[in-house]
C-alpha cells in the first residue's frame, strides 16, 4: 500500500514538473542570440540544458533593457500573457537600470528599480506563478588583481531588500560570480566573456557579455544555488 502511495506521489510530482514553464525577464546577459552571433550567448539561452524532461524555458530577455524599459516597451505584458498557474518567472536586471545617461532605461536603485521589481512580483503572483529574483552577473573588470564594483552593488542590495520585504527568493548571481571569478583570476575568467581571444573577429573590449562556455557556467551557478537554497524552482532542474 505504501509503495502504491509513493508511486502516486512521485507521478503527481512528475506531472506537475512536466506542466511547468520557466519564464525569464532580463537583459543582454540573459538573452537568446541568433546562431550568426555565436559565440555570444546569454545564460538564459542555455538554461534548458539543465532542466528535467518536460519543463519548458521561455526566455524573454532582451538586449539593452532595464526594469523600466522592459515594462514601458510592453515586453513585460507579453511575457505575462504566456504565464500559467504553477510557472516560475526569473527576473534579472541591473546592467541597464544603472545607466543614468539613458533616460529610457535608467531606474535608480533607491526608488524606481525596487518599485519596478515589486510591480513584476505582484503581476506574477496574480497569475498564480512564482517569481524568483536574480542579481546581475558581474562584469569581468579587475583592478589590482580583484574584481571591483562598477555600479552594480546598489542594485544587488536593492534586489535583496525587495526579496526580503516581498518574501521572494533571490539568487545572488552577482555575488556568486564575483566569488568564482575572483578565484579564477582575470586571465582565465576572461575566457568566459566575449573579450576572449577565442572570439572570432573580436571588436573592441567586451567584459560584460558571455560566450557559450561562459553562459553555460553561469547557468550552472544559477541552478546550483537554486538547489542549495532548496527553492521550489529547483524541482525543474536535473
Amino acid at each position: 500500500m505504501l509503495k502504491k502511495i509513493m508511486t502516486l506521489v512521485l507521478s503527481a510530482a512528475a506531472g506537475a514538473a512536466m506542466a511547468t514553464t520557466i519564464h525569464l525577464a532580463g537583459d543582454s546577459t540573459c538573452a537568446t542570440y541568433a546562431a550568426n552571433r555565436a559565440p555570444l550567448t546569454g545564460w538564459g539561452q542555455v538554461l534548458a540544458k539543465f532542466t528535467v524532461p518536460g519543463v519548458k524555458v521561455n526566455n524573454r530577455a532582451v538586449s539593452g533593457t532595464s526594469t523600466k524599459s522592459f515594462i514601458d516597451a510592453g515586453l513585460w505584458n507579453r511575457l505575462l500573457a504566456k504565464v500559467q498557474k504553477g510557472d516560475f518567472v526569473i527576473i534579472q536586471f541591473g546592467h541597464n537600470d544603472q545607466k543614468s545617461n539613458k533616460p529610457k532605461t535608467y531606474a535608480d536603485a533607491a526608488v524606481a528599480y525596487p518599485a519596478n521589481l515589486r510591480k513584476m512580483i505582484a503581476d506574477v503572483r496574480a497569475k498564480g506563478a512564482t517569481p524568483v529574483l536574480a542579481t546581475s552577473i558581474v562584469r569581468c573588470t579587475f583592478r589590482n588583481g580583484k574584481l571591483y564594483d562598477n555600479g552594480l552593488y546598489p542594485y544587488r542590495n536593492a534586489t535583496f531588500a525587495v526579496g526580503k520585504s516581498e518574501n521572494v527568493a533571490v539568487v545572488n548571481l552577482n555575488g556568486i560570480s564575483e566569488e568564482k571569478i575572483n578565484a579564477l583570476g582575470e586571465k582565465d575568467a576572461l575566457n568566459m566573456y566575449m573579450y576572449s581571444s577565442n572570439v572570432p573577429n573580436l571588436k573592441g573590449i567586451d567584459k560584460t557579455h558571455l560566450t557559450k562556455a561562459g553562459a553555460e557556467t553561469f547557468a550552472k551557478w544559477f541552478v546550483d544555488d537554486c538547489k542549495a537554497q532548496k527553492l521550489p524552482l529547483a524541482k525543474c532542474f536535473k
